[in-house]
């Protein structure tokens, strides 16, 4: 999608009112105040704690700390990515969003046409399935219904060179669209011939349900024995998780998602009542892969076979994990009994085992520390010393946490060496988010004046005069919040969060919008006026004492006397 203006976004948070929108998902009741209440749909609870305030243009869920605006609601209710849901609330405000771009256009002109020939062509694998007694039967001896054939277009594609190059590829133009879809491989010496051939095909769907390649079984013996679409301009292996368009049409989040290696482990999943499995296709697991499965959930199980392979697969999988690790995420990992697949075992000891050898699985932090044992020992002093060396360079990618600090304490406990020593000088490589390095120095007046404004935009318009510099705490993040609100005084809280959206300090904005405020909505004017004079005399009180003590020193210049006269007449009045 071409980059979308910011001032449309400002526009469309503006024209959404949330109360309306968040009202067609859920029961909405006016519980207190401004501010209306229901049972959160992002976790399950039975007590209603997630607020929706109007005046804010602002939820808040006191179970889960989920937040944001409109368009963070749509994204995480349905999944959606950050144009995906402008689009979707530009439809329901009845605007268009502009393009600015036009080699973006042209670009996304040209995927949607590769798309619709893969659509195309799934359909001709799809019908040409039943036509074929082998490819049926295989598919019955695997326990595969007609409705799973269905549900996830399953095909075969026949035997023959150029069964896809003379129905799709009438035209040079055609041919050239085949080659750039990943369909066809040109030849040596000229000509073109099918890349799949003799295999079940299974249609590979991005989130949103748009076709971007293939993934071909062979029915005998031969090889690969997998055979997926090359990289095109749709399919990057890496980004695309199978199945993921299958949970997408489930709104809200999974307790739990499964992330296994192959189609058909899957498939035979499903068949079998574990409707949460996806798997990755034909590469290890990357940051992208994590990126869009914990949209949908706070728990992933990584499954893996039990054999040296697997277990080199969960170290990989171990750390991408560790940089994009938080506190409230769980993570674990299943390890089959060796020559056993997801798809295997299940049609062997049926759902309920299996889904107890889930509930079993190893948590990361069990995991890590069997790494770790893997490879080094404790019996001398220089062995502790290479363990404790291992293990912190291992968890250096980690963010800052409990997490981590539990992992140490484990660490200190495991070594016999004083938590204390293992936490000097440890390196990290991650930050704090940044309203938990810049709220804990304000001070109460500062913290109240950044939190009234925050929650009541419009009152940046008491500020009448241009705002002083100071070294206060907090001053700049001030100066700037009444700078973006005069340019246009009717934002909300959920406007504020959006024009800050990319900014360093937006997390600190909203953490600002959750603080509970004790004052009735009309004293807000009066608490801002007071922080801000209290402020605005602290400053005045700095400058003051800096140029007291240069004048100790005899080095004041005449301005600096004047504006040293002029400051501390105003503090006698």
């Amino acid at each position: 999608m071409a980059t979308i203006p910011r001032d449309f976004i400002e526009l469309l948070v503006e024209k959404i009112n949330i109360v309306d929108l968040i009202q067609t998902y859920l029961p909405l009741r006016k519980k207190s105040g401004s501010n209306y209440f229901a049972c959160c749909p992002f976790h399950q609870e039975k007590s209603a704690s997630f607020s929706v305030s109007e005046p804010k243009q602002f939820y808040y869920c006191f179970g889960c700390g989920a937040h944001g605006n409109a368009i963070d609601f749509v994204m995480q209710h349905h999944h959606l990515t950050f144009p995906e849901a402008i689009e979707m609330l530009a439809k329901l405000a009845g605007m268009s969003v502009p393009d600015q771009d036009p080699t973006l256009v042209k670009k996304e002109k040209r995927s949607s046409e590769l798309s619709s020939l893969l659509a195309e062509v799934a359909a001709y694998y799809h019908a040409t399935l039943t036509k074929s007694t082998k490819a049926m039967q295989y598919l019955r001896h695997r326990g595969i219904t007609d409705t799973t054939q269905k549900q996830f277009l399953i095909g075969y594609a026949p035997p023959g060179w150029q069964q896809i190059v003379d129905r799709f590829g009438k035209t040079d133009a055609d041919k050239q669209t085949l080659l750039e879809a990943g369909l066809i491989i040109k030849k040596e010496g000229g000509g073109y011939y099918d890349r799949f051939r003799d295999r079940i095909i299974f249609p590979i769907q991005n989130d949103r349900g748009k076709f971007i390649g293939f993934g071909g079984r062979i029915i005998d013996q031969g090889e690969p024995k997998y055979l997926n679409s090359p990289e095109t301009p749709l399919f990057q292996k890496g980004h695309e998780l199978y199945s993921l368009h299958v949970l997408r049409e489930t709104a809200g989040t999974f307790d739990r998602l499964l992330l296994v290696e192959g189609y058909m482990d899957v498939i035979g999943l499903k068949e079998n009542g574990i409707h949460y499995a996806l798997a990755t296709l034909g590469t290890a697991t990357t940051p992208h892969h994590l990126k869009k499965l914990l949209r949908y959930t706070t728990h992933i199980v990584f499954c893996f076979d039990g054999d040296a392979a697997g277990r080199k697969a969960a170290e990989r999988a171990l750390s991408v994990i560790l940089p994009l690790m938080q506190d409230h995420l769980q993570i674990s990992f299943l390890f089959l009994p060796e020559g056993e697949d997801p798809d295997s075992l299940i049609r062997k000891e049926g759902k309920a085992t299996f889904e107890a050898r889930i509930a079993k699985a190893s948590p990361l932090s069990h995991f890590f520390f069997q790494l770790i044992d893997e490879t080094n020992h404790r019996n001398t002093m220089e062995e502790r010393a290479r363990y404790v060396a291992h293990a912190r360079l291992a968890l250096k990618p980690l963010p800052d946490g409990m997490l981590k600090d539990l992992l140490l304490d484990e660490l200190s406990k495991r070594t016999r060496i004083d938590l204390a020593t293992l936490k000097k000088d440890h390196i990290t490589t991650t930050q704090q988010p940044a309203y938990k390095k810049t709220v804990l120095p304000f001070s109460k007046p500062m913290r109240l004046a950044l939190t009234l404004l925050v929650q009541k935009p419009a009152l940046a318009e008491l500020v009448n005069t241009p705002l002083p510099t100071s070294s206060l705490p907090g001053w700049d993040f001030l100066t700037q919040l009444v700078k973006s609100i005069k340019q246009n005084i009717s934002m909300t809280t959920g406007g504020l969060i959006e024009s800050m959206r990319d900014h360093e300090a937006s997390t600190l904005i909203a953490a600002l919008a959750q603080e509970t405020l004790v004052i009735p909505h009309h004293g807000f004017e009066t608490e801002f006026s007071g922080a801000l004079r209290q402020l605005l005399a602290k400053t005045q009180e700095t400058v003051i004492q800096a140029l007291l003590a240069k004048a100790t020193q005899g080095e004041l210049s005449e301005p600096e006397k004047q504006e040293l006269a002029t400051l501390i007449t105003k503090k006698k009045s």
